[in-house]
C-alpha cells in the first residue's frame, strides 16, 4: 500500500492515494490545508463515521450529524497538538445528547483508528449536542 506525493513548489504537494483519489496540501495552509489540519480533519471524519454506525447499530434514524475539532497546542516549539475535542451535533428520532455521547466514547477508546492512533500524545474529548 502507498501513497503518492508530489512536490509542486514552495511548501506544496499534490497527493495521489492508493485509490486514486488526490487532494492538494500546502504547509503554509495559503493554497489548501496544511498536514495537520488533514491530520484533525481525519479524526473528526474517523470518529464521525463510527458515531453514525454506532447510533445505527442502537437502532437511531440518524437524520444530520456534525463533528467539529476544537484543539489546543502545547506552549513549546514544535507547536504540537495537546488536546482536542469532538463536538457532535445531530439529529434523529428520540436521540439524546447521552446517546451521542456514549456512541462518541465508544468510537474514540474502541473503534476510530486515527483517535486510536494519536490518543497516546493527544488527550481526545467528547461532547454533544441534539438538534430539534
Amino acid at each position: 500500500m502507498s501513497i503518492q506525493l508530489t512536490w509542486t513548489g514552495d511548501s506544496q504537494f499534490n497527493i495521489t492515494t492508493e485509490g486514486g483519489f488526490s487532494f492538494k496540501v500546502d504547509a503554509t495552509s495559503n493554497t489548501a490545508p496544511c498536514p495537520t489540519e488533514i491530520l484533525l480533519s481525519a479524526l473528526g471524519s474517523c470518529s464521525a463515521t463510527d458515531v453514525v454506525l454506532l447510533l445505527q447499530e442502537k437502532g437511531f434514524n440518524i437524520t444530520h450529524l456534525e463533528n467539529e475539532v476544537t484543539y489546543t497546542l502545547t506552549e513549546d516549539e514544535p507547536r504540537l497538538y495537546e488536546s482536542a475535542n469532538l463536538h457532535f451535533t445531530a439529529s434523529g428520532t428520540h436521540l439524546t445528547e447521552d446517546d451521542i455521547i456514549s456512541a462518541a466514547q465508544e468510537a474514540v477508546s474502541k473503534h476510530c483508528h486515527v483517535c486510536l492512533m494519536l490518543q497516546p500524545t493527544i488527550a481526545i474529548s467528547c461532547s454533544a449536542k441534539v438538534l430539534e
